[in-house]
């Protein structure tokens, strides 16, 4: 039986770890053809051989999301590969320790919004044509704590409210050429997460409390299959935010 996103192309940035690569992973497993985007080559690279494992056509392709270039490389790189486009995931932010608003300087500033809000401006724009000839799916990542404020996050809440912002933007723009734009807010054990309960064991109970279901998202079967979900042919929403956190948020 074919899958969901059978022989659909995706472009994942930041696929080379964490939910990036959990969605990747999601999305092999219901045929799609997969381009791997990220900073480190020998970590795509030992990303893609998973995917192939799984039976999946696999690109991977290094570079600095932040930068105009690497769009319009990945874009054309997957073009010349595969020949057309469905799926864009922006993915892919740059992280740094939380501060507090007066002492975030300019370099987290423009670290945080060059990767994660520009980074998804520049990919959506190079992509734009491809999804345009038939029609296609954009999936990009906001954060809760951007929702609601969170504590000494000014510069990532900042990218991430601009990003559901643009994100509004592009549904209503797009809309015509039968493209889709959503945005997903994460609840999900990154290795971000893992590596924070691994030093602060005391807190995973707590986060965890915070949540109706009483547990975080797993990157492939829980935030992985809303992203198929967003990506294949049955989703009818456009201009969303949904909240893939196990009832942290409702509104």
């Amino acid at each position: 039986m074919a899958g969901k996103l059978q022989d659909k192309v995706a472009i994942v940035t930041g696929g080379g770890q964490g939910l990036g690569f959990g969605m990747a992973q999601a999305f092999a497993d219901e045929g799609a053809k997969l381009v791997l985007t990220g900073r480190v080559q020998e970590k795509l690279d030992a990303k893609a051989e998973t995917l192939r494992a799984q039976g999946a056509e696999v690109l991977a392709i290094a570079g600095d999301v932040g930068k105009r270039s690497t769009a319009k490389d990945t874009v054309a790189k997957t073009l010349a590969a595969f020949g057309r486009l469905d799926i864009l995931v922006n993915n892919a932010q740059t992280l740094f320790p939380h501060k507090p608003l007066h002492e975030t300087d300019d370099d987290q500033l423009e670290a945080a919004i060059q990767s994660g809000l520009f980074g998804t401006i520049y990919f959506m724009q190079e992509a734009y044509p491809a999804l345009a000839k038939q029609g296609g799916s954009i999936i990009n990542f906001g954060s809760l704590l951007g929702v609601t404020g969170g504590v000494g996050c000014g510069a990532y809440a900042a990218a991430k409210e601009g990003i559901r912002g643009v994100s509004r933007v592009a549904a209503r723009d797009w809309g015509q050429d039968n493209i889709r734009v959503n945005t997903i807010c994460p609840g999900a054990l990154s290795e971000t997460f893992l590596s924070f309960f691994e030093k602060n064991p005391d807190q995973k109970p707590i986060y965890e409390s915070q949540t109706a279901l009483k547990r975080f998202a797993d990157p492939v079967d829980d935030l992985g299959r809303l992203a198929v979900f967003l990506a294949g042919d049955d989703c009818f929403l456009t201009g969303q935010t949904l909240h893939c956190d196990g009832g942290q948020l409702m509104h």
